[in-house]
């Protein structure tokens, strides 16, 4: 058996038992599909959670209430499956616990009680309750794996369609005087958010990209070849939809993302390569974009170049940011109230009818102090887990020493991004977050089982607090 030591990529693990993901005994549907119904019902519910077919495509299904119907009888199922309704409450988890006491006692101190209890009960409630789903079902790093799979593949299929509705049946919204390419959803569907939605998938892609050996080693040949088309395929969709979006803060986001990769290399002569090639792509990109996008791009350091209202845009973030401080100053501890920055502003501050554009004044604001600390111990956590991930895994065997650590790396680029681009847009209330901070966790617990399974590696102490 080839141990990380003698290899360092999974060519050279080839034919290796190594080279196999899968635990001892786990088998799969078609070698691809994990045998656990609650984890194929929690695939599918990201795919519900990402497309919202209720909202746009699918109209009647809102009047069954088809997501919380659908939830109800994935949450009864999970925990009538008893094999699978445990779980450890580590230090991540306990900060997730914290940030919804930091929600619900801003939702019982807030300006408009209606209105927090409203917002959090129809759009935040149900991501907490899937980041315990998601912690009872996943029990191996194939099972990780395959969510993270169905996270992008359904992300691909959402930009096919957004496209198609863009150059087909010219569904768009002028703003900023351009045509924007919007989702096909409401919640996430603005093209900022779309904007915002790629550029922090495009982490996780990447790493499915460079792990495809490890992962699909049980796939059939054919379905190998067809998903590393569709990452190809998705890299397109991905890179065309931000531009289609006219997001200043999209590009900028990508543009960070690149940024990261280059210079998150090993070797100097890697790393310059990855940056004359990112140079050479951006320039050719350049040359194939339609002449109004360019427009609103050059508004990025030529603020002048672009319409009024795009410099309004950007002067309007600042101010967002300072009315949350307002509400801070006004309500330290716990903020005006979960969703209540626009209602507060309009009628306590000045009368403007706009959210803060920004993760600090939207966090501080609607949260206060209570809020923010909770917020940063959670990121903080799951930051932590990754470094703990990243420090041991060298100590493990074959395709885990590889993936592990590259799926933490993973994280932390989208953690970043999301904090990045919480400078330009209010995304405190993201799925993201919870979803990265419930990755992180359960790579670190498998990490920590295959560890204690070793005779020569490491053996950290585990970290859990109690078992549920």
């Amino acid at each position: 058996m080839q141990s990380l030591e003698k290899s360092n990529n999974f060519d050279d693990m080839a034919g290796s038992s190594t080279a196999i993901l899968l635990d001892k005994g786990e088998s799969l549907y078609y070698g691809i599909f994990p045998r656990s119904i609650p984890l194929l019902m929690s695939a599918f519910y990201v795919a519900l959670f990402i497309v919202r077919p209720w909202e746009q495509l699918f109209p009647f299904l809102s009047a069954i209430r088809f997501e919380r119907t659908y939830a109800i009888v994935m949450i009864l199922t999970v925990f009538l499956s008893s094999k699978r309704a445990r779980f450890a409450i580590t230090w991540q988890t306990a900060t997730v616990i914290f940030f919804i006491f930091a929600i619900l006692l801003s939702v019982v101190l807030a300006f408009s009680t209606a209105t927090a209890w409203d917002g959090f009960y129809d759009r935040y409630l149900s991501l907490l309750v899937f980041y315990f789903i998601l912690l009872v079902v996943i029990r191996t790093p194939y099972e990780l794996m395959f969510i993270i799979i169905s996270f992008v593949t359904t992300m691909g299929v959402y930009l096919a369609k957004s496209q198609w509705e863009f150059f087909v049946n010219g569904q768009n919204v002028f703003d900023m005087g351009v045509h924007r390419l919007c989702g096909i959803e409401s919640t996430y569907g603005g093209p900022n958010a779309l904007a915002m939605s790629v550029v922090a998938s495009m982490p996780l892609a990447m790493f499915l990209w460079r792990n495809l050996p490890g992962i699909t080693a049980s796939w059939p040949n054919v379905w190998k070849k067809r998903f590393r088309i569709g990452l190809i395929i998705y890299a397109a969709l991905a890179v065309s939809s931000v531009i289609l979006t006219n997001s200043r803060s999209g590009l900028l986001g990508m543009l960070f993302f690149v940024a990261m990769l280059i210079f998150g290399g090993q070797g100097f002569f890697r790393k310059m390569k990855y940056l004359v090639s990112g140079i050479l792509l951006l320039l050719l990109l350049w040359i194939f974009v339609p002449e109004e996008n360019k427009e609103r791009f050059q508004t990025i350091w030529s603020p002048e170049s672009g319409p009024d209202n795009a410099q309004i845009s950007a002067e309007g973030r600042l101010e967002g940011f300072k009315v949350g401080m307002e509400m801070f100053a006004r309500h330290p501890l716990s903020g005006v109230g979960f969703g209540n920055f626009l209602i507060y502003r309009q009628q306590k501050v000045d009368g403007v009818y706009l959210e803060s554009h920004n993760l600090e004044g939207q966090l501080l604001g609607e949260l206060g102090l209570i809020g923010g600390v909770a917020f940063l111990l959670m990121i903080g956590a799951a930051f932590q887990n990754c470094r703990k991930i990243r420090r041991y895994s060298a100590q493990s065997e074959g395709v885990h020493a590889l993936i592990f650590p590259d799926l933490a790396k993973a994280i932390s680029q989208t953690l970043w991004l999301l904090i990045f681009l919480g400078t330009f847009g209010h995304n405190l209330y993201r799925y993201n977050w919870l979803w990265l901070a419930a990755f992180a966790v359960l790579a670190w617990q498998m990490l920590q089982k295959r560890l204690a399974a070793s005779p020569t590696g490491l053996q950290p102490q585990p970290d859990y607090v109690v078992k549920v």
